[in-house]
């Protein structure tokens, strides 16, 4: 008796040790957090490989192989992170540039004004650093050229801009892994130089998708139709922006992006309908093994529908969860486990090692594996469920199925929608519950049969249900978007705050038993942290473009109406504003100018400071008083016991937030974009 209460330990111990594996993506991540923030420069690829023959000798030689594993996982995280960065390396626009630019059209689509926008490549301009691409707004033009046209234009550009203020969206960072170097408008219509016939395979698929865009939104019109578009081929520049925020207050943006959800219902559609028709010629089940066929039939649908939609980054993430499913079924395994997940997330943060640091990574992967879990957790309650034959009682499973998949997809989900976007919608659950199944039961079915039809010039049968049902999401959205008190603003928490949520979600969906619930502490921890963080008393835009602090009311302040668009709604959506209304910001302003100097007053934690901008001329004695900050355009440091800010720190910050702790100096802390930064 006493062996076998103490071989209990080990029993459990064992049980557990099974679900290592499920970490390694964790310890990639780990690596590759290390490979891009944590270590001071670029790790050098032969210290990378010399680690790795270290630790395979290590392994080979004592044994320790869990241990020995995470230390691999690591430097394979190093080692990938530092193969991405040489392959995506381009020149990046060094000084700002107006002048006339040509390029390639690769891309289109339009900004938040409606302007329509290009990405281009095989750029000629004037100067050294020669971009691989150039993203451009089209000021005053009507459409955009089409896919694979060589156009000429005369653009004003200048490098793509860093985090506004520290810790904020890096569009620097994205920009770099999309290869663009530089960013800007033009105003006009662009010179068509070359129309292009011959065009590589991925752009006549690009000009392919444009043309079915344009022929949907025709067919269909409305919102409805640039929903649809969307749907089918991944464009969304048709969508209005009252649907497009109606969406966004309801829950129900995620429906816009071709992510998970879309890849798997329609491989899903495609598979159980190839078997269900198999099924159906005589003895063809008995003699072959037609659940292959089907999962085969399903990965080439998956397939298609990836290079149709454009394959974003978000539909190959969808493409390769997808298509380790069916190749599961192809080995006679379950297609939807934990290591199944785990082993989807290893191949992505391989080939896109970026891809971490990305909100629909972070989401998706936090649904399926809380889904996972908790099926796993609840699986003898769902095959009670499953016997049960009377139709009342399985139309009662999938309203629980549906309802349990909607709270726990949201809940896992809602860490990272805090984190990004700094908003948690109200009404979330009752507006999936009541739009979401219809994408499965309608919506996709019309997507595949319109794709089916359209050869045969029938595609309006599908297309005009396909409306109906999209209709019917816009109007659920609206309805709760349109609710007082929709979304709750939550101001902006930091990494380790996050980190310590996603270690504690982790901890809960691996481990196994009631060691598991020791993650709500890790958790929870992780929530205490982000209510403490404290959001800065000011912020200074690039070049102090623009200026904001918090007035006495505890709400920010910006000093000008129209300058920086982007970086004051940033500022007053991470302070936990539902509306980051920058004309009410403007006009509570504490700020006055002249024409020397500004001056104006914000609220640290021990009371108000004075804010002093120098525009012109050099700093006086009397512009750096106590308990003043000082934001000089000139180098030279005046005298006085003022907080300097001088024209040396501004230009190499993309964002400078200053914190003034109580019986402490002001602290700065200092943006930059990702390639100063390296």
């Amino acid at each position: 008796m006493e062996d076998r209460i103490l071989s209990r330990p080990s029993v459990a111990w064992l049980s557990q040790d099974r679900r290592f594996p499920l970490w390694i993506p964790a310890m990639l991540g780990v690596g590759i957090w290390l490979g891009y923030f944590g270590l001071p420069g670029k790790p050098l690829l032969s210290v990378s490989v010399l680690l790795v023959l270290i630790a395979l000798s290590a392994f080979l030689s004592r044994g320790k192989r869990r241990v020995i594993a995470a230390l691999l996982a690591i430097i394979t995280g190093l080692l990938a992170a530092e193969i991405r960065l040489r392959d995506v390396d381009a020149p990046v626009l060094s000084a700002p540039y107006r002048g006339t630019i040509e390029g390639r059209v690769i891309g289109a689509d339009r900004s938040r004004s409606g302007a329509p926008r290009l990405l281009l490549d095989e750029i000629r301009m004037g100067g050294p650093d020669v971009p691989a691409r150039v993203r451009l707004t089209l000021i005053r033009a009507d459409a955009a050229p089409e896919i694979g046209a060589r156009v000429s234009l005369d653009a004003t550009l200048d490098a793509p801009p860093g985090p506004p203020e520290p810790g904020a969206f890096d569009f620097s960072m994205q920009a770099y892994f999309d290869r663009i170097g530089a960013v800007g408008y033009a105003r006009g219509q662009p010179e068509i130089v070359d129309r292009a016939a011959n065009l590589p395979f991925a752009l006549r698929v690009d000009r392919f998708r444009s043309n079915i865009a344009a022929e949907v939104e025709a067919r269909i019109g409305g919102a409805a139709g640039g929903v649809a578009a969307a749907l089918m081929v991944g464009d969304r520049s048709a969508i209005p922006e009252d649907t497009r925020q109606a969406l966004r207050d309801s829950g129900l943006a995620h429906l816009l992006a071709i992510s998970g959800l879309h890849v798997g219902l329609l491989s899903a559609l495609v598979f159980w309908s190839v078997r269900l028709v198999l099924a159906l010629i005589p003895g063809l089940a008995e003699r072959r093994p037609i659940r292959k066929y089907a999962a085969v039939a399903g990965l080439l649908g998956a397939g298609i529908y990836l290079i149709l939609s454009g394959a974003s980054v978000t539909t190959q993430r969808a493409f390769v969860m997808a298509a380790v499913a069916f190749c599961a079924i192809l080995i006679d395994r379950a297609p939807i486990t934990m290591r199944g997940l785990a082993a989807a997330a290893i191949l992505i943060l391989l080939m896109r090692p970026e891809s971490l640091f990305e909100a629909g990574f972070q989401m998706s992967f936090g649904a399926v594996a809380a889904l996972v879990a908790s099926y796993e957790a609840t699986r003898g309650f769902w095959r009670k469920r499953a016997q049960m034959t009377d139709w009342r009682a399985r139309f009662v499973t999938f309203a629980l199925a549906t309802l349990m998949t909607s709270v726990v997809a949201g809940i896992a989900t809602a860490p990272f929608a805090a984190y990004h976007f700094n908003r948690i919608v109200v009404w979330g659950l009752p507006a999936n519950l009541l739009a979401t199944p219809l994408m499965g039961v309608w919506i996709m079915p019309c997507v595949i049969l319109a794709g089916l039809l359209a050869p045969f010039g029938l595609a309006d049968l599908a297309l005009k249900p396909l409306g109906v049902g999209i209709d019917y999401i816009i109007y659920v959205a609206s309805w709760f978007g349109g609710l007082e008190d929709a979304v709750t603003g939550v101001a902006a928490g930091t990494p380790p705050a996050l980190s310590l949520i996603v270690f504690g979600g982790l901890w809960l969906t691996i481990w196994r038993g009631a060691v598991r619930f020791v993650g709500v502490i890790f958790a929870f921890s992780g929530i205490y942290l982000w209510m403490q963080t404290e959001r800065p008393a000011l912020i200074i835009a690039q070049k102090a473009a623009l200026i904001s602090g918090i007035g006495e009311d505890g709400r920010r302040w910006v000093s000008r109406p129209r300058a920086e668009t982007y970086a004051a709604e940033m500022w007053l959506r991470r302070d936990g504003m539902r509306d980051a209304d920058r004309s009410a910001a403007y006009a509570r302003r504490e700020w006055r100018c002249t024409s020397r100097r500004c001056t104006g007053w914000t609220t640290g934690a021990d009371g108000d400071w004075r804010v002093i901008f120098l525009r012109k001329g050099d700093a006086q004695p009397q512009d750096c008083p106590d308990r003043t900050i000082l934001i000089a355009t000139s180098a030279l440091t005046p005298r006085g016991d003022c907080t300097v800010i001088d024209a040396e720190t501004l230009h190499k910050a993309s964002g400078i937030a200053v914190h003034l702790p109580d019986d402490a100096p002001p602290a700065l802390h200092i943006a930059r974009g990702w390639v100063s930064r390296r």
